[in-house]
């Protein structure tokens, strides 16, 4: 995206139902002759608080945010969530990631990563980076969003310095707007294509970046150019249950030192999310904010973004790898 996006850039649909249009597409088969007529019926379904739209209207729509770019898995995602950031512009909305939830509940910390609704989703960020020591590290988060993860191990983990880099600039902006850490910086990225030297980190940490990208094999080869030898990946996401990405990450030049199938415990965390959705609720005043943030919540991580995972067709994988040489 290269112009911010505003209600104009919506109609005649608003945001919640542009966000449902850009789900279908990122689900729905591109070449397929109906297939604007299923992103309209996905959008009537799906945002029941509005009128059901039209085909062309949704063409019309999608068309106008990605502004032209191919309608691959990369450009799909990055409009995603530029228009999240436009849906949900409060500043306390820092995480958009799948929560973690230990066994034994680890209890909440006095500060570090905001609301108590946040409490999974940084605890899934501090294990993936506590795969190793990153005090003094040089740290890239790629796909860094709104910034709460990444500004939670800045101060939390005391690396040297920690840049965050993701492809929606309206999501970059945001985070340089709401975080300032001592050794914390944003920037505008390209995941498949990072515009850095090479061996500039010690560190590059990922979570739930790769599957938003049209080719994750490149990124994985881009991880390891801009590694230091001994260098980490430090990675976070899910995986379709009969593609696990390890020989891929050995294919980019990268040894798996530790995996681990975490599904249990984000599914864990998304069963026990609503109780602190609605207590975070109940502080917002009533109407159509609440409304909103309460289907983010509820619809899309507790139901949705949970459908795969407990039905096995989804795993979700936390990953530690070494660049040697």
């Amino acid at each position: 995206m290269t112009v911010p996006l505003s209600p104009d850039s919506f109609a005649p649909l608003d945001a919640q139902q542009t966000l449902h249009l850009f789900d279908a597409l990122t689900w729905f088969p591109a070449d397929r002759a109906d297939v604007w007529q299923r992103v309209a019926d996905h959008v009537g379904a799906h945002a029941t608080h509005a009128p059901w739209p039209a085909p062309q209207d949704c063409r019309t729509v999608a068309a106008r945010v990605l502004a032209g770019a191919a309608p691959d898995a990369t450009a799909l995602y990055r409009a995603k969530y530029e228009v999240m950031t436009a849906l949900y512009p409060d500043d306390w909305f820092t995480f958009m990631n799948l929560g973690y939830c230990d066994d034994a509940p680890v209890p909440d910390q006095p500060s570090g990563y905001g609301d108590p609704v946040w409490r999974f989703a940084a605890r899934n960020y501090e294990l993936t980076a506590d795969q190793v020591d990153l005090t003094g590290a040089d740290v890239l988060d790629v796909g860094s969003g709104r910034g709460g993860g990444t500004a939670y191990i800045a101060r939390t983990r005391r690396p040297r310095s920690i840049l965050g880099v993701d492809h929606a600039r309206t999501g970059t902006a945001f985070a340089r707007r709401v975080h300032r850490v001592p050794g914390l910086a944003f920037g505008d990225a390209d995941a498949e294509r990072l515009p850095f030297p090479d061996r500039s980190f010690d560190a590059v940490l990922t979570v739930e970046t790769v599957h938003c990208l049209a080719d994750a094999d490149r990124f994985l080869r881009e991880a390891a150019r801009v590694l230091r030898p001994g260098g980490h990946l430090l990675l976070a996401d899910e995986w379709p249950a009969v593609d696990l990405p390890l020989s891929r990450v050995a294919a980019a030049g990268l040894r798996v030192v530790a995996h681990l199938d975490i599904t249990e415990g984000v599914v864990r965390a998304l069963d026990r999310l609503p109780d602190r959705a609605d207590e975070l609720m109940s502080r917002l005043p009533e109407g159509p904010e609440r409304e909103v943030y309460r289907r983010f919540f509820h619809q899309r991580l507790c139901r949705d973004s949970g459908r795969n995972l407990r039905s096995g067709r989804f795993g979700y994988l936390r990953l530690h790898a070494v660049k040697e040489g």
